[in-house]
């Protein structure tokens, strides 16, 4: 279950954004993605799950190419994906973008009963639109419908920015909790990283749309060397 992402090279239109990066993610762990504004951290995600055309490069998932599928059929093949924005069905009630979530899949409605279990605040909220939640309360939805498709991988773009630290901490131990049962999570994170840093295994850091450094996440926890390497010039 492992995604490996060789040279790959992404954009908007004409705009290549993403030039030739490398990227490996290993089932049972928290891979963490750093990086500046601006780096592509987000396009390498939006590209990973299938929302963004390759132009170049390859992508393998389980031993076969992903590179030329679309975002449905990213998720059918076992990859979940949150985005930072927009990630719920706003003008929907939570219960309704569950079920939304859930379609393509078969047992919708014994899938939204199980989600309802593992995040009782939902159920709390079930008849809610979406636009009404708390920032917390929205992120937990947006993982709970990536969730409903079981993927085996979870790419998870700044899911606790601007986040309240009760649901940043909630969101570390469901992830946690995922992972120890086999599932990979890449982690994109920019605000507070240290928290991150202290349950993923390794740090791909990016800037420019280009590899920038690779290194064991326990390293950048030493004091100093987090805030070095990213005021670092390059």
């Amino acid at each position: 279950m492992t995604l490996e992402v060789k040279g790959l090279s992404a954009g908007y239109g004409k705009v290549t954004i993403l030039h030739g990066v490398d990227l490996v993610a290993e089932p049972g762990e928290i891979t963490c993605v750093l990086g500046p504004n601006g780096a592509g951290k987000s396009t390498l995600m939006k590209t990973i799950a299938g929302h963004l055309p390759v132009t170049g490069g390859e992508m393998r998932w389980e031993g076969g190419s992903v590179a030329s599928l679309g975002a449905l059929e990213t998720l059918r093949a076992g990859i979940g994906y949150v985005a930072q924005e927009q990630n719920t069905f706003a003008k929907m009630s939570v219960r309704d973008n569950l079920l939304a979530s859930s379609l393509a899949f078969e047992g919708a409605g014994a899938r939204v009963e199980e989600t309802y279990r593992r995040f009782p605040i939902l159920k709390e909220r079930s008849h809610q639109l979406a636009s009404t939640l708390s920032g917390g309360e929205r992120q937990t939805l947006a993982i709970a419908n990536a969730l409903l498709a079981a993927p085996r991988l979870l790419i998870l773009d700044e899911p606790t920015a601007g986040l309240a630290p009760i649901f940043v901490d909630q969101i570390i131990d469901w992830i946690t909790e995922l992972a120890r049962g086999g599932m990979g999570v890449i982690w994109v994170v920019e605000q507070n990283p240290e928290k991150i840093l202290k349950i993923s295994r390794t740090t791909w850091m990016f800037d420019a749309g280009r590899n920038r450094e690779t290194l064991p996440s326990r390293d950048l926890l030493e004091p100093g060397r987090l805030e070095a390497m990213l005021l670092a010039e390059h």
